[in-house]
């Protein structure tokens, strides 16, 4: 699907193979609107935009915006290079991170001590206080739901939630329970491992002080 006369599309496709995702599923994890854009780019009738390069390198930062724009350098970001952490914030609540897609960063965290994060959110809840407190800043990575270590914090997508919590062992391995830090305020939840459809791991927490 490679195509000399169109070196766009070119360095394009190379990020898209190195997802192994589809052209749709591609243009759905980046956060576009519409595939058609992608689309327009493999026909030639646009370049890649400053946009599209925003969305691409949000979600590989590894992939240099320079050579993903014009083609000059090298395709992956050096190691020590601050590019290859730039970390997408959005400043709004862990309850929105399912609508993430629709926004734009407002900033790039630029954090050499965190080596892999997927972006960064706001955190306005006091029931994991004094643990994660009311203002932090959370950066998230997508984690694989098997792979939770019980006793540590996550934020998990459910069927009917969005919430940070600990991780306990429930009832039956079916079942977790989630415990919120400030227990005296808060009680805990249960979900069914069935019913989880993200897991996302805290790589650090900011907290902002006034």
């Amino acid at each position: 699907m490679t195509n000399i006369n169109n070196p766009n599309w070119e360095r394009l496709w190379q990020v898209i193979e190195l997802s192994g995702m589809t052209i749709n599923a591609f243009a759905r994890h980046i956060g576009l609107a519409r595939s058609e854009t992608l689309y327009q780019i493999k026909n030639g009738k646009n370049g890649i935009s400053r946009n599209v390069a925003d969305c691409v390198v949000a979600r590989f930062p590894q992939i240099s915006k320079p050579w993903l724009l014009t083609g000059y350098g090298a395709m992956y970001v050096s190691d020590d290079d601050n590019s290859a952490r730039q970390i997408p914030f959005y400043r709004c609540d862990i309850g929105e991170i399912g609508s993430l897609h629709e926004k734009r960063p407002e900033s790039y965290m630029f954090l050499p001590q965190i080596k892999a994060a997927d972006f960064a959110v706001c955190y306005s809840g006091d029931d994991m206080a004094p643990s994660v407190e009311k203002g932090s800043v959370l950066i998230l990575q997508e984690t694989d739901a098997e792979s939770m270590i019980l006793g540590e914090e996550y934020v998990i997508i459910g069927r009917k939630l969005i919430t940070l919590r600990k991780v306990r062992a429930g009832a039956d391995d079916a079942v977790l329970r989630l415990v919120a830090v400030n227990s005296a305020e808060y009680d805990d939840m249960t979900i069914r491992r069935a019913d989880i459809e993200k897991v996302y791991a805290i790589r650090g927490k900011l907290t902002i002080k006034n």
